[in-house]
């Protein structure tokens, strides 16, 4: 998406569905440039079609079962843990991975912050959660070993955001997860296909912190999966 060239972005965007209708990636796009140009009515009606995409992908599967597309987002959370969408909407979703996006170069401790969002019902997976960007911002302070144990006493996840410029969460960080029997989740953070082998650094991080197998969300079947979330969704 062309941000501030709204307008070209979704000629273009519109084209390419046209060209690929049935492109996850093509349609998932032209919904959010319409929510940013706040034709909220078009944006969510793109959405409706992108996740019966979606559908049609697991129900075309050449291997049924053995092979799913997970309907998953990745929520804003603002300062206080909240998301910016209302919860009946998650409920919809299969797995919801949340992330703040601000403000992320304060320089007190954000204990708070990551424990509010723990507890954060609808939160499964909390995403980059230092925020860093190396050479652009070291990312939050916090307890990290409280945070890890809040997640571990809720069942939630942590990330290693595999992008080489975020490596979020590091190695030292996961050996704190991994004492506190946290569960870890691997994600690309990938805006284009190629970005997909980003995977191999997290990967590497996973390995080196000593991270078991089976406290790891991709090493789980679906089956697993969906037993897990089903597990926090019935939480109190």
């Amino acid at each position: 998406m062309l941000f501030g060239e709204f307008d070209r972005a979704i000629a273009e965007a519109r084209r390419a569905v046209e060209l690929d209708p049935l492109s996850l990636i093509i349609n998932a796009d032209l919904a959010e440039g319409y929510f940013y140009q706040r034709r909220y009515d078009e944006a969510i009606e793109q959405f409706r079609r992108t996740l019966e995409i979606v559908a049609q992908v697991n129900q075309d599967a050449v291997v049924p079962n053995e092979f799913s597309v997970l309907h998953s987002i990745e929520l804003n959370l603002n300062p206080r843990g909240e998301g910016d969408l209302e919860p009946g909407c998650l409920a919809k979703l299969d797995l919801v991975l949340a992330s703040f996006h601000f403000p992320l170069r304060l320089k007190d401790d954000q204990t708070g912050r990551y424990l509010a969002a723990l507890r954060n019902p609808v939160v499964h997976i909390l995403g980059h959660p230092r925020g860093r960007i190396y050479n652009y911002r070291a990312g939050l302070s916090a307890d990290w070993s409280r945070v890890f144990a809040e997640a571990s006493s809720l069942d939630k996840a942590v990330e290693i955001d595999c992008f080489p410029d975020r490596q979020d969460l590091n190695v030292e960080l996961l050996k704190l997860a991994r004492a506190a029997g946290t569960r870890v989740s691997l994600g690309t953070d990938a805006h284009h296909p190629w970005q997909l082998a980003f995977i191999e650094f997290g990967l590497a991080a996973a390995w080196q912190a000593k991270l078991p197998p089976e406290r790891v969300v991709n090493f789980m079947t679906m089956a697993e999966i969906r037993r897990w979330i089903s597990g926090l969704r019935r939480q109190p």
